[in-house]
């Protein structure tokens, strides 16, 4: 860490590929390798490697591990089945999003636990502050000891069934988790992804993961930075804690509470897709009505290379954010959009 920006493991490796380095979220990361539209054409149409160690991970031990993760997340984690992932929120004092994140029974009594890059503290502190007097169980951050590697795109399957582990893809169903060996070392994959195509994360130890990402590098897979996975998160409108949810939206505001199965809280306002007839807007930019009145402000905009425009999420007062709505941000026509703006209709892209 330097100058509180944390370092990847693999930074050097991503040097070596040929990227180029910038700080994202706290984390400095690959913005790109050269190409950052190539990079999102080629996850778009085949398949793209990715590094998404920025993201925490804890792992949750014992018998008592499921009780920990009762009283730190939001949603029917009793109901995760081994082999089973899914999707929770942490929720603050009252009753808005803190943390988004990615929960993975590996066991019977083992748990992994990812959250935003950002909020790593956050979901430290929440795990650590539900362990009750006399629990049998630990919890141990993983975060500079791991790495999370991700294989996404229509070819996904293809590429991680041909270069990882030939049986993992027939194995895992969306938001499935399973443990394989991939050259000797032990590894967790869990189907899922963030960009509106199948996909999937492996956590792996450094040394392994950096022999993943050469090994996909060299079979011609092609890697994705930054940059290039900021579109397609925004164009399949997955929220990130930076822009979208600083400060802490309630999940009826983030548009996540019937996703997460969990109470909505203050409404009022949402977090809602548009596109713009403009060049991306930066965050902060007011949203207006055709009176002039400030209804909402842009969290999230960029050039959207598969819509052919600009698209992004912004949080809009309610009456105001019905698909089709005409609105306006930094003097550009705004449209509010149904979502997602893109998602890939197969198997393993079903559900984020």
């Amino acid at each position: 860490m330097s100058g509180g920006v944390m370092r990847l493991a693999l930074r050097e490796t991503h040097a070596a590929f040929g990227a180029t380095l910038g700080v994202r979220r706290g984390w400095e990361v690959p913005l790109a390798y050269g190409d950052p539209e190539g990079e999102y054409r080629a996850l778009r149409a085949a398949a793209a490697a990715f590094d998404r160690s920025a993201r925490s991970r804890f792992l949750v031990t014992g018998p008592d591990a499921l009780d920990v993760l009762r009283g730190a997340l939001a949603g029917a984690v009793e109901e995760l089945e081994e082999g089973r992932a899914g999707r929770f929120a942490v929720l603050d004092g009252e009753g808005n999003i803190a943390d988004l994140v990615l929960a993975a029974r590996m066991g019977g009594a083992a748990y992994l636990v990812s959250g935003e890059p950002e909020r790593r503290g956050v979901l430290g502190e929440k795990l650590r502050g539900a362990i009750g007097d006399g629990f049998e169980v630990r919890v141990d951050d993983r975060t500079e000891t791991t790495c999370t590697i991700g294989v996404a795109g229509p070819g996904a399957a293809q590429c991680m069934a041909q270069f990882v582990a030939e049986a993992l893809p027939g194995r895992l169903g969306p938001l499935h988790c399973a443990a394989f060996e991939f050259h000797g070392f032990r590894a967790l994959a869990v189907r899922t992804s963030d960009t509106g195509e199948d996909g999937f994360e492996l956590v792996l130890a450094p040394a392994v993961a950096s022999h993943l990402l050469g090994t996909l590098r060299s079979a011609g897979v092609a890697l994705a930075g930054a940059e290039a996975l900021e579109v397609a998160r925004v164009e399949a409108c997955i929220p990130a804690w930076t822009p979208d949810l600083e400060p802490g939206l309630s999940p009826a505001e983030a548009d996540l509470d019937v996703l997460l199965g969990i109470p909505g809280g203050r409404e009022g306002r949402i977090l809602a897709a548009f596109l713009l007839e403009g060049p991306a807007a930066p965050p902060g930019t007011a949203v207006t009505d055709d009176a002039g009145r400030t209804v909402g402000e842009v969290r999230s905009c960029v050039a959207a290379w598969g819509l052919k425009g600009t698209a992004g999420l912004a949080i809009i007062d309610a009456a105001a954010a019905y698909p089709g709505a005409a609105l306006a941000a930094g003097g550009a026509r705004l449209l509010v959009a149904a979502k997602p703006l893109y998602r890939r209709r197969t198997e393993g892209s079903a559900r984020w």
